[in-house]
């Protein structure tokens, strides 16, 4: 493990306007294309700026570790295509996990966009029902607002994955590499949730605000969430 802390970047996802963006100060902000797919625009001083995705792994995280380290971490990537000092247990799943990128101070992955894995895994909001190839329902409210993703083929994954024409993924919360045009959660209602097969005690447990809480709610504040 590195004596600095890694780079970490906590993106907003501004949901209703599709911009996916972070404020690293008052003068910098970043907004993501198609999870950085396409590239980023940097807004510096009020000048604009493309970064292509090889420069944002080249050199713009470099840049940002130089001159706000302090603030969000270093950018330390593996310096070699498969370091088996990268690879470690995931901190609750135990799977091994590639740290290319670095690692949180709890141990876990980080993305190219320097995303901790609790925001990409979407711990924002509690699972409610459904998934795959029905919608997931989920709740950041213990149940007074509902929301879903949806199942999607419109993704980056390996061709041997898309093969089966019949499977379905659900999106992810925010764009990342495999799903670069995610739409994220939109809202939803108890009607659809009853639509989709829920038990009626779920939503009735919903509905009196009973429902569980997200695990991780300090999460919701990376969120501009749809309110149509």
């Amino acid at each position: 493990m590195a004596d600095k802390p890694h780079l970490v970047l906590d993106w907003t996802f501004d949901v209703p306007n599709y911009k996916l963006f972070i404020n690293i100060a008052d003068d910098l902000e970043y907004e993501a294309l198609e999870g950085g797919t396409l590239g980023y625009t940097k807004t510096f001083k009020g000048v604009k700026t493309h970064i292509t995705p090889l420069e944002w792994e080249k050199t713009e995280k470099f840049w940002i570790s130089e001159h706000y380290g302090h603030i969000y971490g270093y950018f330390q990537p593996s310096l070699i295509e498969f370091d088996p000092a990268r690879q470690h247990p995931h901190p609750r799943w135990g799977h091994m996990q590639d740290l290319k990128n670095g690692w949180t101070p709890d141990g876990e992955y980080i993305d190219h966009m320097q995303r901790r894995q609790i925001l990409l895994e979407g711990n924002d909001m509690a699972f409610i029902y459904g998934g795959g190839s029905i919608d997931l329902f989920l709740t950041p409210d213990n149940g007074l607002t509902i929301y879903k993703r949806v199942p999607t083929r419109d993704v980056n994954y390996p061709a041997e994955m898309m093969q089966d024409t019949t499977s379905f993924w659900t999106e992810w919360p925010q764009a990342c590499g495999m799903q670069p045009r995610t739409k994220g959660p939109r809202l939803s209602s108890y009607e659809e949730l009853l639509e989709a097969g829920a038990p009626q005690s779920i939503i009735d447990t919903c509905v009196n605000g009973e429902w569980e809480s997200a695990p991780n709610p300090e999460l919701q504040q990376w969120y501009i969430y749809p309110t149509k």
